[in-house]
């Protein structure tokens, strides 16, 4: 059964006429009458009674019509999907966005994609680091802005990077850390602290509670 063979059916549904049918599927009479005798074949029986006046749907042809309606609907809508898809004018693009990352590093790029590309639904998805390298390898993601330094690369993965930041740690003077003059990532763990971006250069604050060692 092929999609042409629908779309005369369909139309000569409407019209009960073959010339008339032809006609409106832009297809002379004959294509027409053997694209219906095909089809009859395929589907063991007559779909339509020829009469001289008087064309109408067989028992065959009643029973069969509401389902090749839908076929003949599902296939124009899968082809203006995909025409759509590929026009850019409804394509979904799922973003993971590390849960730290600051508002205002995203905020021009999200408002650059929207002016450049209408057509890209952009969903952003907010989540830790470890979560959205999980859901890129799932394919539930198409792209994901998270940092992972201590982890080694996902050989599934492309890898870019975007940009860096700059921390500073803000401490009391008799803290552990307070002496030295940098501080490696792996120093801080066990400590309590918070993290901020600054309000106009988005650096990076680490401030220790009272309670860190």
């Amino acid at each position: 059964m092929e999609m042409h063979q629908i779309r005369y059916f369909l139309a000569l549904c409407d019209e009960l006429n073959f010339t008339r049918a032809a006609q409106r599927a832009h297809v002379s009479q004959p294509s027409l009458t053997r694209a219906i005798r095909m089809l009859e074949e395929e589907l063991g029986g007559r779909l339509f009674h020829r009469e001289r006046a008087n064309t109408h749907l067989s028992e065959l042809g009643r029973t069969v019509k509401p389902f090749l309606e839908q076929v003949y609907r599902e296939a124009d809508k899968a082809k203006r999907q995909a025409q759509d898809f590929v026009r850019l004018k409804q394509t979904p693009l799922r973003l993971g966005l590390m849960c730290t990352i600051a508002p205002n590093q995203m905020l021009d790029f999200i408002a650059g994609v929207q002016l450049r590309h209408p057509g890209i639904a952009l969903q952003i998805v907010d989540a830790a680091a470890a979560e959205l390298e999980r859901r890129l390898i799932a394919g539930e993601l198409e792209v994901a802005i998270y940092a992972l330094p201590e982890t080694p690369p996902n050989n599934g993965l492309h890898y870019l990077s975007l940009y860096r930041e700059q921390y500073m740690i803000v401490m009391q003077p008799g803290h552990r850390l307070a002496a030295g003059t940098s501080v490696e990532v792996r120093q801080l763990h066990g400590e309590r602290y918070s993290r901020a971006p600054t309000a106009s250069t988005g650096l990076r604050l680490i401030a220790f509670s009272r309670s860190s060692r």
